[in-house]
This record gives structure tokens, sequence and C-alpha cells, in this order.
């Protein structure tokens, strides 16, 4: 009873809250090829628009979980619904990484099928880095109960890499461009530390 429940959730969020988010996530990656190319690329090469570009889409996709309840009213009616509200966060959470993983892996097998030198581990360091940064908004437009918030925040992260380049070590985002790709695993690290860490200390800051 209380899965159905949640499936209608999720279904009502998916159709009335969150499809524009996918389809702008979509249409950032189809409109790639006006600012890269994609064909015949070398591994470095390669990880150029899977790192700077592809990785936006975590933005687009995490970030808004907690929109629908920025609304206090609204908040205020979902809290009062038998299910915990932060279990409809984490699927909503969940739906956009799995599909956030589906466009870039897509993407992957675009540029394989355009010639270029890309592997599992492309794949793996694209959605590395658009997790943390997807974490990122996640988690200040969690606990600042504010969308706009967590989009500054992240935004300000991927350009605060332009600036700082490697002098930010293990969470460098555009580490595979220079050869490199053991930060993926601190990013993964901190994007889960981040998602998990952003529920208990939304209800700290409530109770406050």
């Amino acid at each position: 009873m209380v899965s159905g429940c949640l499936a209608r959730v999720v279904y009502s969020d998916v159709k009335h809250n969150f499809l524009i988010h996918y389809i702008v996530a979509l249409g950032i990656l189809l409109a790639s090829p006006i600012f890269f190319s994609l064909s015949q690329l070398d591994c470095i090469l390669a990880a150029q628009p899977l790192e700077v570009y592809v990785p936006l889409i975590g933005i687009v996709l995490m970030t808004p979980v907690f929109l629908p309840e920025q609304n206090e009213s609204i908040y205020d009616v979902v809290r009062s619904k038998k299910f915990n509200h932060d279990i409809v966060c984490i699927i909503r959470l969940l739906c956009s990484v799995v599909i956030a993983a589906v466009m870039i892996g897509a993407y992957v097998l675009y540029m394989k099928h355009c010639n270029s030198q890309v592997t599992v581990r492309h794949f793996i360091g694209s959605s590395a880095t658009a997790f943390l940064l997807g974490a990122i908004g996640f988690a200040f437009a969690g606990i600042g109960r504010n969308v706009i918030i967590g989009y500054m925040a992240s935004v300000m992260y991927y350009i605060l890499n332009f600036s700082f380049g490697t002098k930010l070590g293990y969470f460098y985002l555009f580490s595979m461009m220079h050869g490199s790709f053991a930060e993926k695993k601190w990013l993964l690290t901190g994007a889960f530390v981040l998602s998990t860490a952003v529920f208990p200390l939304r209800r700290v800051f409530r109770d406050r």
C-alpha cells in the first residue's frame, strides 16, 4: 500500500515537477556538437566535452529535488502524509542520478560510434563530475531551503575549477583532460557524503 503511494508520488513528481528538468538536461546534451567536436577524438580530447560540458546536467537534474516543497504551504501538506517526506526526496534523488547516468552513458556510446577513443573510464569520470556538481547543488538547496542557492553554489564551484585548476587537488573536476583518473573516486565520495548529510542537517536547521 505504502509502496503504491510512493509510486504515485514519484509519477506525479516526474509529470508535474521534474519533466521540464529532464528535457533541459537532454537539450544540453543535444546542443553539445555546437561547442565540441565528438568525432575521432583521442582519449584526452574526448575528456573535454565529458568533463567540461556534459556534467552540467548533474546540476540541472539533482539541484531541484527539494523544489516542490520550497513553498511552505506545500511542505506542510507533504509532511502531513503518512509516508516519510525524506523517503520521497531520496527516491527523487535516485531517479535524477539514474537518469543522469543513462544520459551520460548514451552520450559516451554516441562518441564511441563517432570513432572517439572513449572507454568505461570516461563514463565513470563524467558521471562522477556530474554527481559532485549535482550533490553540491542538492546540499545547498536542501540546507538553505532555496533552490537558487543550490544552483549558485554548484555554478560557483564549477567556475572555481577554471580559476584554481589542479590546486583543488583531489576535488579538481577536470582531471581526465590531464590524463589522471584518480581524482574521480574522491568526487564520487564527496557526492555521496554531501547527499547523505543533507537530510540530518535539514532536521537540525529546521528545529532551530
